[in-house]
């Protein structure tokens, strides 16, 4: 490849960078008391995934002109192509992407694009999402033999750049795409041609929690031998949400009926119900968010025969974090409702 295709390589690496760094920003650090990882025996039922961060990914596919353009092309119509992409998530919904992708003999050219813009994500269900990019793309064609080709691609020229697909999260740090690209008035020796790519590729999303985590705090257990009564064994539970997300998921359902058949066993004990969220957002949804959420595990309570004069409920939203030991983000855990038996 030429040296000026290594240049472009680095330009767009290095406007990556300064996209992204510009916008990062810290995670905030908590630390912690009396505090148990615990890892969840559900598998794929929940991830605890923060929403923000950087990430990076690498994708295979092909670079296609449809039919009504091909008269632009003098060779190959299609071709293979490889993908180099990062960026930085502010949040679930929003990020900022670059990319570098390659296509061989695409026109009597080999293609390189790289891209900057912005991306958006919308979640389907706890593991599927789909997503759209927006961007700008600097085109450089290194063409084969411009003398002797009749047709060819022209160089160092920028064409606007869509994109949609869909991702499915493996883990809390790796996922899945399928996508396709849109490139629009690529420019050739007889005019302009609009160019698709469809890719597949994987993507590693950094610091993410390996496992979901729960605060617990163990009680001694007093043993009856007269009636056989339910006991409580812990006396603390931490259900964690999704960001923005307040109905209960299935791990908080579950963790709900061992707490409601604790209370039906032992009449004494009541539950203090605290909702939470963590610093994305504005006060005011962040107090919406988590009234919502303790509102809604009183009510399932309440449903399996709890009374309410049993619940206090209150709700704190980002203004009280749970306290750990752990020196790590843990926004995770703030996303959640605390219930506390005494």
């Amino acid at each position: 490849m030429k040296l000026k295709s290594l240049s472009l390589a680095v330009v767009a690496a290095l406007s990556l960078g300064v996209a992204t760094s510009a916008m990062a920003a810290d995670a905030p650090a908590t630390t912690t008391n009396n505090t148990a990882l615990t890892q969840s025996a559900a598998t794929g039922h929940w991830y605890a995934g923060q929403g923000h961060g950087f990430w990076v990914g690498g994708a295979l596919g092909m670079g296609y002109v449809g039919s009504a353009d091909s008269q632009m092309f003098g060779g190959q119509t299609n071709a293979p192509s490889a993908k180099l992409d990062a960026g930085y998530d502010f949040n679930q919904y929003v990020g900022v992407y670059g990319s570098y992708d390659f296509m061989y003999n695409l026109g009597n050219s080999n293609l390189n694009l790289a891209t900057v813009g912005v991306k958006g994500n919308l979640p389907l269900t706890q593991k599927l999402s789909a997503f759209a990019k927006l961007g700008a793309t600097y085109i450089y064609a290194d063409d084969k033999d411009v003398n002797e080709n009749l047709f060819h691609m022209k160089s160092d020229s920028f064409s606007a750049t869509g994109g949609l697909g869909l991702s499915y999260q493996i883990t809390n740090a790796l996922s899945t795409q399928i996508g396709a690209d849109y490139y629009q008035n690529l420019r050739t020796s007889h005019g302009h041609a609009d160019l698709t790519q469809a890719y597949w590729g994987m993507t590693y999303k950094f610091g993410q929690p390996a496992t979901p985590v729960v605060v617990t705090n163990n009680v001694e257990v007093v043993k009856e031998v007269a009636v056989e009564a339910q006991i409580p064994t812990r006396s603390s539970y931490v259900l964690p949400y999704q960001n923005g997300e307040t109905k209960l998921n299935a791990y908080g359902r579950y963790n709900l009926g061992e707490i409601a058949a604790t209370m039906q066993a032992n009449p004494e004990v009541n539950a203090q119900i605290i909702g939470r969220t963590d610093n994305v957002g504005s006060q005011a949804i962040n107090d919406k968010v988590s009234s919502e959420r303790a509102a809604n595990v009183a009510s399932f309570l309440e449903a399996n025969g709890i009374s309410a004069t049993r619940l206090t409920v209150s709700h704190v939203a980002n203004t009280n974090p749970i306290k750990t030991d752990k020196a790590d983000s843990t926004d995770y855990v703030q996303r959640s409702v605390q219930i506390i038996l005494k």
